[in-house]
């Protein structure tokens, strides 16, 4: 049951999930615009740095490279968000249209090369729901679990299953009633961190995630009973605008008692206590066990971490190695992580143009879907097939 935080150089592998935060954007707290840095033509730019940017995508970038070609036909400067390096920002809060439709585009690239598949969260399309601050949206906080997970699990297997399962527990907490949770055993649910207080369903929900997997902390370090459900969960998403993605890295055993490794990462680009990041990523490893009923709902679910060296290092009070000694836990992001966005960008025709579509209109770039069932062709849409999810019946 080891844990660990670290903390890698900026643009490596970055962000979407929950075990301690959430993956989507919602509106529990606002976000400052000067969080999310935006480059201006006062900005001191490398001119090595501005050629690669507008050959990726001149009409896109942040960069002034079009306006000081006086020769060339580009568009408008667009307004994008642009990290310290450069590198495209995509946030999960307040994206731009322009933020959703790369997103959309990178999301069906990796899809294709690496043959990931969009998590499952149940159905987010549900009439019945009361969201809390409107319907999640979680394209920008896939794209960022995809470019840097260490692991793809095949559909069907168990580790895909507890995957999902943890991020659809994860988006009903943050943002569901309790009483519409389709994840737990509603009368014997109960959460415990690092084997201390136990906060059953009657306050669990009420305090949020973020303050009961917290609790083992000294008041020093962290103060549950001082922090709201919303305060807590809108220091994190200042600290992290393009997210906090999750993995499960390995499954020791099955239902009804889960046990599992897994990871959390981010972007430390925002600000934490009055303490602003610089970009780098912060990786946060640890153990979960879920009971579950019969019906492969949580009745209970114990997580093992260290949640303070995870802080000491978001108050700029602590600095880790990069963890690459660590092995698997730490491996290097399949997708190359944020450091590889931009030759991505490069690569991807996106022009609506150059992609096939099938006979109902759905669009898979180098996916021919010709000849399949109907539920086949959805499934090479949305890159999910095999076995079912119990929470939204849709494939895995």
């Amino acid at each position: 049951m080891n844990s660990g935080i670290q903390s890698s150089s900026p643009a490596s592998a970055d962000d979407d999930g929950d075990t301690v935060g959430s993956e989507a954007y919602d509106t529990l707290a606002p976000l400052p615009e000067d969080i999310l840095l935006r480059r201006d033509e006062s900005d001191e730019i490398d001119v090595d740095e501005v050629d690669e940017e507008a050959l990726i995508n001149p009409s896109n970038t942040g960069s002034t490279a079009a306006s000081n070609n006086s020769n060339s036909d580009a568009p408008p400067i667009d307004t994008r968000r642009t990290s310290h390096s450069g590198r495209p920002i995509f946030p999960v809060r307040h994206p731009t249209k322009e933020d959703m439709s790369q997103a959309k585009k990178l999301l069906t690239y990796l899809q294709n090369k690496h043959g990931f598949v969009i998590p499952d969260r149940g159905n987010l399309d549900d009439q019945s729901v009361l969201w809390k601050e409107g319907r999640p949206d979680y394209t920008i906080a896939d794209l960022h679990y995809f470019l840097g997970k260490t692991t793809n699990h095949p559909r069907g297997s168990v580790e895909l299953f507890v995957e999902n399962f943890i991020k659809t527990w994860e988006m009903e907490a943050t943002h569901k009633e309790f009483y519409q949770w389709n994840t737990v055993d509603q009368c014997a649910y109960e959460v415990c961190s690092n084997g201390g207080k136990v906060f059953d369903s009657q306050e669990a929900p009420w305090v949020g995630n973020y303050n009961w997997l917290l609790s083992s902390c000294e008041p020093d370090t962290w103060d549950s009973t001082k922090e709201t459900f919303e305060s807590s969960h809108g220091k994190f998403r200042y600290a992290f605008p393009e997210g906090f993605p999750f993995e499960v890295l390995q499954v020791f055993s099955g239902p009804p008692n889960v046990s599992f490794t897994w990871r959390h990462w981010a972007v430390f680009s925002g600000e934490f206590e009055g303490n602003q990041g610089t970009g780098e990523t912060i990786n946060m490893t640890g153990f979960g066990v879920v009971t579950l009923n019969d019906d492969l709902k949580a009745k209970r679910i114990d997580i093992y971490f260290d949640p303070t060296s995870f802080l000491d290092v978001l108050r700029g009070k602590a600095q880790y190695r990069d963890g690459k000694d660590r092995g698997v836990a730490f491996g290097d992001p399949i997708a190359g992580g944020l450091d590889a966005v931009a030759s991505m960008m490069a690569a991807i025709e996106l022009d609506d143009d150059d992609e096939d579509s099938d006979e109902d209109g759905a669009k898979v770039k180098g996916i021919s879907t010709s000849g399949l069932a109907t539920d086949e062709r959805k499934g090479a849409a949305t890159g999910r097939s095999g076995s079912r999810c119990p929470f939204s019946g849709t494939s895995m």
